[in-house]
């Protein structure tokens, strides 16, 4: 059953109108601290708007927009408190499609726009069903791989990695460690984005320097082996939970990081905190990609522009130097009371509240260019 409001209002410590203020896109007496917990409660305990109570207090042209909550493991979180605050500060009423399949997503979404949504926001694969005739502006938030209007530039971003490791710490081999080769996510883009940085350093890139994980029956024997014949000294993965798996596996088998081998991971994740040397990783402005999505649905929904756009959008990705790679191991707090933060986007705002940003920020190397383009 989902949770109501007063549930929510319970468990954050606020009056139930403070919670349906908030829900309803006017959170003005609400601090932001409390209104991220009430999002966060409403989309993980699935509360849904009462349709005949909006009805019977006048509100049922209450103008909102829809979110496709099946998008969103560790960062994606996090993207999804920062979207749904963004729309709150500006009036509107955010409505979650609760956990399913994709078809039911999709009934879903489609009765959100029957029920007068100004829009969607969603990463279903537009080709799975007639897109460019839904019936009100769609926003597919997606990878470099396939058609969608947003996504992080990744493969800038693994072009940032190679780059540090080579010129800053003079790793001349390397290795990607991925699933597998057609994975549906940023995987394919990762593994381009590898192949063309080395190439552009003047690095030799093999095909063994490419492991699958997934359907590999002892990928570790064929890490350790690239190790030992082609004096691999760097790896990168294509995800964070595998940079710390392989961090682990080198620590029982004797073999340091950063001392021995360098390993850096992909999404700055919390999993950078948990490495026995913080991870350097892929840093992803969440903040920075929700606005963006906004942005662009504006425009769409200014336009009721259906379909996805012809090009798009990149969100420039920056670095997190954690110490894996060999920079100085980066200072974190050591333990949460409430909660634990999704990703380092989340880190950063605690650390900025605590008045420690300006030290913290020596490890961030984001990119400066704003959001681009990308046909």
């Amino acid at each position: 059953m989902a949770i109501t409001t007063k549930e929510i209002a319970a468990l954050v410590g606020v009056s139930r109108q403070a919670v349906s203020a908030v829900l309803n896109g006017k959170p003005e007496k609400v601090s932001s601290e409390k209104r991220r917990k009430i999002f966060h409660i409403a989309k993980n305990m699935q509360w849904r708007p009462n349709s005949a109570a909006l009805r019977l207090a006048g509100h049922e042209h209450t103008k909102f927009f829809g979110i496709d909550s099946g998008f969103f493991p560790p960062y994606k979180q996090s993207l999804l408190e920062n979207l749904t605050m963004l729309l709150a500060e500006l009036g509107y009423q955010v409505r979650l499609t609760p956990p399913g399949d994709k078809q039911h997503k999709l009934r879903v979404m489609y009765d959100y726009a029957e029920e007068g949504a100004e829009g969607i926001f969603t990463d279903i694969d537009p080709s799975l069903f007639p897109s460019e005739k839904f019936p009100v502006p769609l926003l597919v938030i997606g990878d470099q791989d396939r058609s969608c209007d947003l996504a992080f530039d990744y493969m800038n971003g693994v072009r940032l990695l190679v780059r540090h490791l080579h010129r800053e710490h003079g790793h001349e081999k390397m290795a990607l460690v991925g699933f597998n080769n057609q994975p549906p996510s940023y995987e394919p883009v990762f593994r381009q984005g590898f192949e063309t940085a080395m190439k552009e350093e003047g690095l030799i890139c093999r095909s063994e320097q490419l492991v699958e994980t997934k359907w590999n029956s002892s990928p570790m024997d064929r890490i350790m082996g690239l190790l030992r014949k082609r004096e691999i000294t760097a790896f990168l993965c294509t995800q964070d939970v595998l940079a710390a798996k392989l961090i682990a596996e080198f620590q029982r088998r004797g073999v340091r990081c950063p001392e021995d081998i360098a390993v850096t991971g992909c999404g700055a994740s919390f999993l950078s905190e948990l490495t026995p040397v913080p991870l350097t990783s892929l840093y992803l402005p969440v903040q920075d990609h929700a606005k963006n999505a906004l942005e662009l649905m504006r425009k769409k929904a200014d336009k009721h522009s259906l379909g996805i756009a012809k090009k798009m959008c990149l969100t420039p990705v920056g670095l997190f130097l954690g110490g894996s790679c060999g920079c100085p191991a980066a200072e974190l707090p050591e333990l949460y009371w409430e909660g634990v933060p999704q990703s380092l986007e989340d880190l950063r705002w605690e650390i900025k509240l605590s008045g420690g940003y300006e030290k913290f920020r020596k490890y961030l190397k984001p990119e400066t260019e704003t959001a681009k383009r990308h046909k």
